[in-house]
């Protein structure tokens, strides 16, 4: 069975993506699944993805699919003029750009629920737990009791010194690397990992690491920890 699974959104959401991969195989027989992104290197690691395509390859491709499963709610169906699908699942094309509440909880937004839980819905498949699949196996080593910090505000690292507990740890501020591979190296050289950005939240869960998230932000979703991590909210109008 050909599958084409389309995702037009960011890093952040497009990295949970990886959790649904191997129930579509084990819901499918003989699955071919093809993987539409505008990063379609991140999971080029990972076996269970026969092909991995920007979405301009793919709208210049004269190609048929049995399934089509949208996860995100924009995608220019008009310009794939020579794709042919049999059945569409997820996200209708035509809603434009909107957050993904917007659309499938009709604006209303659901703190109980996480983007796995999301994405299994969409797809027509029941969350058990899954969680990421990126496929790639870090070159570095981790380092016991090393605590990694990435923030993206300078002023969170006292936060961070004052109200966690880190004495007698070591404490290394991760450098940022473009590429994708690289950050993940970086990140699996410590035990834990402190950050308020929510990409480097997603890639350490995906190194199974423990996570301490600082949120300065609502959230449309419930992050899941997945008994990993904790999560600290901060308001940045106390930290100078």
């Amino acid at each position: 069975m050909k599958i084409v699974i389309t995702h037009l959104g960011n890093m952040t959401e497009l990295i949970p993506v990886s959790s649904i991969i191997k129930n579509i195989k084990n819901k499918y027989s003989d699955t071919n699944i093809t993987l539409v992104s505008e990063y379609n290197t991140l999971f080029k690691y990972n076996v269970l993805i026969d092909k991995n395509l920007s979405f301009n390859e793919f709208k210049e491709k004269e190609e048929g699919y049995d399934l089509l499963i949208n996860l995100y709610p924009y995608f220019p169906e008009k310009l794939c003029k020579n794709i042919i699908v049999k059945e569409v699942i997820g996200f209708n094309y035509d809603d434009g750009l909107k957050q993904f509440e917007d659309i499938f909880f009709e604006g209303k937004r659901n703190y109980d629920m996480n983007i796995f839980q999301l994405y299994h819905k969409l797809a027509g498949l029941k969350w058990k737990g899954e969680g990421y699949e990126i496929g790639y196996y870090p070159r570095s080593k981790s380092r016991k009791n090393r605590i990694g910090i990435s923030v993206a505000n300078s002023n969170l690292r006292n936060y961070i010194l004052d109200k966690l507990e880190l004495k007698d740890r070591k404490i290394s501020y991760i450098p940022y690397k473009k590429n994708i591979f690289k950050r993940l190296d970086e990140l699996n050289k410590c035990e834990k990992i402190i950050t308020d950005d929510l990409l480097v939240f997603h890639l350490a869960m995906s190194l199974r690491k423990y996570v301490h998230f600082l949120q300065t932000f609502p959230l449309s979703l419930k992050l899941e920890l997945f008994n990993s991590g904790e999560i600290h909210k901060v308001s940045l109008g106390n930290i100078t």
